[in-house]
């Protein structure tokens, strides 16, 4: 982790149960921390790490919920986190565009080769993300150079936004949803299914559900209703008026539930869809 211009690493272990929760962390340093210093990384950390949003009210209302039930008893205790800064967040997200899971590797190893750095501890060895402003100071060429393709112009605009201090996402942590969403169509390049995922996945709203995409309402449309094609928005609409202020929450629920079982059964229908 980069926190505050240093260059952390950090070993989590549980220490707790499900029902209480207790997280042991160690954190490496090349030179000694102040007190102060780990006291605001611990802040930051709690956030990240999403270890204070209190979700027990969603498990006693669909405990036994019929699409539900089953995903809470297996997942009890899943949320959303945020592991990264968003800047980070934001250079994942634009080398995963129309990219295999292996060509963004491909991609990330080279931005970190060339702006990031290692840092070894505990027996591992791990790559560490670059400040923005590494990445304002070079040029867009210099970054194609990196064979991250038409994304160059994406990861260097964001960047110059993030060194210029126009993007405050610290500031915005606690502020409305609308406020949030507005401030995140600023940035270069993201359009709404992005930020919708990011007002959930970065900023934990729960309710951030007003899209959903061809990919997923085909699986939903088969997994919720055991049709074909439902329309995006009765899907949406059936979300709303079940889950309420959790209906993004819940959408995750029922989808990776349904991927973890993938692991363990065949789903021929699913196996169809994902051939598509």
């Amino acid at each position: 982790m980069l926190w505050q211009g240093k260059a952390l690493g950090l070993k989590f272990r549980n220490e707790g149960t499900t029902n209480r929760p207790r997280v042991r962390l160690n954190v490496y340093s090349r030179n000694r921390l102040t007190q102060s210093y780990l006291d605001e990384l611990a802040a930051e950390i709690i956030w990240r790490f999403n270890f204070d949003q209190n979700i027990s009210e969603f498990f006693r209302r669909y405990s036994s919920d019929s699409h539900l039930a089953g995903p809470i008893r297996r997942w009890k205790g899943m949320k959303p986190i945020a592991a990264n800064s968003l800047y980070e967040s934001l250079m994942i997200y634009i080398t995963l565009q129309n990219a295999t899971v292996r060509r963004t590797v491909q991609m990330l190893e080279n931005l970190f080769r060339c702006f990031g750095q290692k840092v070894s501890f505990d027996g591992k060895t791990l790559s560490v993300f670059w400040p923005p402003d590494t990445v304002a100071k070079s040029t867009v060429d210099q970054l194609r150079t990196m064979k991250v393709g038409y994304r160059a112009k994406s990861i260097m605009m964001i960047s110059e936004q993030f060194a210029s201090g126009s993007v405050d996402s610290i500031a915005l942590r606690g502020a409305p949803k609308e406020v949030v969403a507005q401030e995140l169509d600023k940035l270069y390049g993201i359009g709404p299914a992005s930020i919708q995922g990011m007002l959930f996945e970065d900023f934990y709203f729960l309710d951030a559900l007003d899209m959903i995409s061809p990919w997923e309402r085909k699986i939903m449309s088969r997994l919720l209703f055991g049709e074909h094609l439902v329309p995006a928005e009765g899907i949406l609409r059936f979300f709303k008026e079940k889950y309420s202020e959790y209906r993004l929450l819940a959408f995750h629920y029922i989808w990776e539930d349904l991927f973890w079982r993938r692991k363990h059964e065949r789903i021929e229908w699913l196996e169809k869809e994902i051939r598509l």
